[in-house]
């Protein structure tokens, strides 16, 4: 368990963390020290409901189009006429050619 601790301290933040983590502080630092512990724990509450309602959002939004998309008629393509000549070919099956190469001399 002491690895997984050090690898997540190690670990880069990602990008923008940074500028998040000191406007939180600094909003936080405007609250009454008596009040500060209770009101931090409920505005990490408010902002993991508001990413969780966020992302929800976002998964009926892409299941919603993806709904449309599928209910979209496709485009029926035309059959064609089947060529007699093709079903008797079909029928028959066509002998295969090796691949070894005839001995030409190669052109300089």
């Amino acid at each position: 368990m002491a690895k997984a601790e050090a690898a997540t301290s190690t670990a880069r933040a990602p990008r923008g963390t940074k500028p998040v983590a000191q406007a939180f502080l600094s909003a936080l630092d405007t609250v009454p020290e008596a009040s500060r512990s209770v009101v931090a724990k409920a505005a990490q509450l408010m902002i993991r409901d508001e990413l969780r309602n966020r992302r929800d959002k976002l998964k009926a939004a892409t299941a919603k189009d993806k709904a449309r998309r599928s209910a979209a008629p496709a485009r029926t393509r035309k059959a064609a006429e089947p060529n007699p000549a093709e079903s008797h070919a079909e029928a028959a099956p066509r002998k295969r050619r090796s691949r070894r190469q005839a001995d030409v001399p190669a052109a300089a």
